[in-house]
């Protein structure tokens, strides 16, 4: 269970991209664009593939059509959470993250970029088994899957105790105007606080950073998670909600890297 106190690393992750965003986003371009030349030669092949894709599916009724239908997803993302974490009284660093309200499976993570659209956005998509990267660029727009082992640092719901490990004290406080109840666990390692509410209006059950997954443990929307260990400690905290948003990410006119 002491495994769960290296959150923290999730945490600083983030505030060093907060940091760096800028710069991130200018070698993704400087790297696609050097790799510009090299796709002229894939894109003649990929439309000639196309065309004889096209021809086979007359041939076969479409049914290879069919099978490919989900090859290009689009994503529309209608609510969020603005999420601030800080850790070891670092300075503290805020993320977004995008729910679908028809789909409680999937998430979407989009990179701040302090308000400046000008260098792009960049979003993730994460599901309880892929996640892409969307790369939204002046120019060119580009995706790249996200292995499992680069979002290890998102997901810590199997960190978090079983639900008849964790305690509801009988505390409540109010986080956005929602109510909410204290979830608690210790052990050698250190202690953790988690405030949740079970009238949150968005009922994503998919939140692997808050430790939140289908199966539990808790029950309601994590508002705040909370933990101290001997030498380390850190704080995530809803502070934004809004049920309106509208992001919407077409795969298809993304190119794959």
């Amino acid at each position: 269970m002491k495994t769960i106190f290296k959150m923290s690393a999730c945490v600083c992750f983030f505030l060093a991209a907060q940091n760096a965003n800028s710069q991130l986003l200018k070698r993704i371009q400087n790297k696609v664009e050097n790799k510009v030349e090299q796709k002229v030669e894939e894109k003649a092949m990929e439309e000639a593939e196309k065309a004889a894709d096209n021809m086979l599916d007359k041939v076969l009724g479409n049914k290879k059509a069919s099978k490919n239908k989900n090859a290009g997803n689009s994503y529309t993302f209608n609510q969020s959470i603005t999420l601030e974490m800080e850790a070891d009284g670092n300075d503290k660093a805020q993320i977004e993250f995008l729910f679908e309200k028809k789909n409680p499976n999937i998430i979407c993570m989009k990179l701040d970029n302090g308000g400046d659209d000008s260098g792009g956005q960049v979003y993730t998509v994460i599901t309880p088994t892929s996640s892409i990267m969307f790369m939204d660029m002046p120019g060119m727009k580009i995706k790249k899957k996200v292995t499992n082992e680069e979002l290890g640092q998102l997901d810590y719901a199997d960190k978090v105790p079983q639900k008849s490990d964790l305690v509801k004290t009988g505390k409540t406080k109010t986080i956005l105007g929602y109510t909410c109840h204290e979830y608690f666990y210790e052990n050698d390692g250190g202690k953790v606080h988690a405030w949740v509410s079970n009238n949150f209006p968005i009922k994503g059950k998919f939140v692997p950073i808050l430790g939140m997954k289908n199966d539990g443990p808790f029950e309601g929307f994590v508002m705040e998670l909370n933990y101290v260990s001997s030498n380390e400690s850190a704080t995530m905290k809803v502070i934004k909600v809004d049920t309106n948003a509208n992001v919407q990410i077409d795969a298809s006119a993304y190119k794959s890297m």
